[in-house]
């Protein structure tokens, strides 16, 4: 029997057809049982982040700022789970979607698993943005449906059985996926921009790049012009307007030409700030230079598949391989083009998530089928399977490092906020009927007495619990959550307004610190409880030690015991 080669394989596979079989299942099974595990201590401690995710907790309906954020998509998804957002259902429920996703993307790229497929789909999975994601427990679910639809949206692109059905049906699963959360089209984009590259390496005919460009194009168009319609149309039937968050009320065709240069050049920085700075930690590996190394084997396998383009002297398919990896950066952060007024957070950072095991996927479904008795061959083999294993491995413990900051943080601030329960009671503040409203002032992370220990200082800062915004609405909200459901006990919290007009109060400044004599007074018919003296600037939330000071605290510590 003829053996079917990869570029035939291709041509043949069937249009509108996952192609689904037990293979798929076992991957599946696998991916969301991994990440399960990795994820344990999150879902098993019920943990969230410092910020959104100790505010809305186990029970949350999206509504009015989800919708004039264009996210109008979320309310439904809540709805249909009647608002419970309780774990492990959201978590499991999200990795099962991420593990869909998964799933279906290394389709793109080969027909056939290997080690490499799952190594590459274990490192998606096992990263700090999954972690960030299922840190927002309300909204986790809501991240998993815009990651698993856009790559729905890539898949409709590229296997529909036409042209018309390409682009309609992947405009449609774009939108679900922009209505659900807007940055997933980085996913989108960068997906169907490798599998250009494949469709190049593996040398098939002009016709179907062609058609694989046009579909692409129209279907991204079609996409983001409707998603922009239906949403202008969703929020003025409501009798809303737009919100200026990250400057989505202001976004325009205009906007967007006038701002493309710097937003080009802004994708290009994020790209260059994650993998080769230390700032956003995402592999425990980055520090030393790891992803320099990542890059240059990358680098190596993408020459040797352009070596072979120019062989076969297609000075077409050479520019348009070179054009798209010039471009496969700016795909990372593609949202960024549109709304370069975003501040960038790691939850936002799929795109990037993706880039190393979507590379690594592309060379294994262009390697040719030469004897393993090559050398070359063999260590160019070897060398790729470690190589994502060491990816999967810094991935793995930088997301248990920052669920780690997370459970300790949690239980320092426990501890405090046991204390401070304790220290109202004994005043009395429980004895009357009607309770005086509480205020409290300053971030607990800032007082002498919580415990930081090496986890909670390296982790990235969404995990360092008790680290919270200043601003008047996230300090009431961060200190009725941890009364709420850290010590719960029945509090009277300020308004935001009487925090605005107490922070400014010079009373403030005079009085002692928790756990001191004195932390709580009266203050114009407020309960002050004053936590530290850090309560009027929000500074930028930068990690707090490196990797070098991170081995010397873990080598102080074993020494003093």
């Amino acid at each position: 029997m003829e053996k079917i080669t990869m570029k035939e394989k291709i041509d043949v596979q069937k249009p509108d057809d996952l192609g689904l079989d037990i293979s798929d299942l076992r991957y599946f099974l696998v991916m969301l049982l991994f990440s399960a595990v990795v994820f344990f201590l999150l879902i098993s401690q019920r943990l969230t982040n410092t910020f959104d995710g100790l505010w809305n907790n186990t029970w949350f309906f999206g509504g009015y700022w989800q919708v004039v954020t264009g996210r109008w998509l979320w309310p439904v998804i809540d709805a249909l789970r009647f608002g419970i957002q309780t774990e492990p259902f959201n978590s499991l429920l999200t990795l099962s979607m991420s593990a869909l996703a998964v799933t279906l993307l290394r389709k793109f790229f080969t027909e056939k698993d290997s080690v490499v497929t799952y190594l590459a789909g274990m490192a998606v999975l096992a990263s700090t943005v999954t972690g960030i994601q299922l840190s927002y427990r309300f909204q986790s679910p809501v991240f998993g449906c815009s990651f698993l639809f856009s790559v729905l949206a890539a898949e409709r692109v590229v296997r529909a059985a036409d042209f018309r059905k390409a682009v309609v049906q992947g405009a449609l699963l774009l939108v679900m996926s922009l209505a659900c959360y807007q940055t997933s089209l980085d996913n989108f984009c960068l997906l169907l921009l490798t599998y250009l590259l494949l469709l190049l390496f593996r040398n098939v005919d002009r016709e179907k790049v062609h058609a694989h460009i046009g579909r692409s194009l129209c279907s991204a168009a079609a996409g983001m012009v409707l998603y922009f319609l239906l949403t202008k149309l969703i929020v003025w039937a409501c009798g809303w307007q737009m919100a200026s968050y990250n400057g989505g009320a202001d976004v325009s065709v205009l906007s967007i030409l006038k701002n493309l240069p710097n937003a080009i050049a802004e994708t290009y920085q994020l790209f260059g700030a994650y993998f080769f700075q230390n700032y956003y930690r995402h592999n425990i590996l980055q520090p030393v230079g790891f992803f320099v190394l990542v890059f240059l084997a990358l680098s190596i396998g993408l020459l040797n598949r352009f070596r072979k383009m120019l062989h076969r002297k297609n000075w077409e398919y050479i520019l348009l391989g070179v054009a798209a990896l010039i471009v496969l950066p700016i795909m990372c952060n593609a949202i960024m083009l549109i709304t370069s007024e975003a501040v960038w957070l790691l939850q936002m950072g799929e795109g990037l998530n993706l880039f190393v095991p979507v590379c690594l996927l592309l060379l294994e479904g262009t390697r040719t089928n030469q004897p393993m008795v090559k050398k070359y061959v063999r260590a160019a083999r070897t060398g790729a399977v470690v190589l994502a294993v060491l990816v999967v491995y810094g991935n793995v413990c930088s997301a248990v490092i920052d669920q780690e900051a997370m459970y300790e943080g949690r239980k320092t601030l426990k501890s405090m906020s046991d204390h401070i329960a304790d220290d109202l009671m004994s005043s009395g503040y429980f004895d009357d009927n009607e309770q005086l409203p509480v205020l409290f002032v300053g971030r607990p992370s800032s007082n002498s007495s919580f415990m930081k220990r090496e986890y909670y200082l390296y982790a990235n800062p969404y995990a360092q619990m008790g680290r919270f915004w200043l601003n008047d609405y996230s300090a009431r909200a961060s200190w009725k959550a941890v009364f709420r459901d850290i010590t719960p006990a029945k509090l009277k919290h300020c308004s935001v307004e009487q925090y605005g007009e107490l922070y400014s109060r010079t009373e403030l400044e005079q009085m002692p610190v928790y756990p001191q004599e004195g932390y709580i007074q009266q203050i114009d018919g407020v309960v002050v409880v004053k936590i530290s003296d850090d309560y009027k600037v929000d500074k930028e939330f930068a990690p707090l030690i490196d990797l070098g000071e991170l081995f010397q605290l873990i080598m102080d510590d074993i020494n003093d015991s």
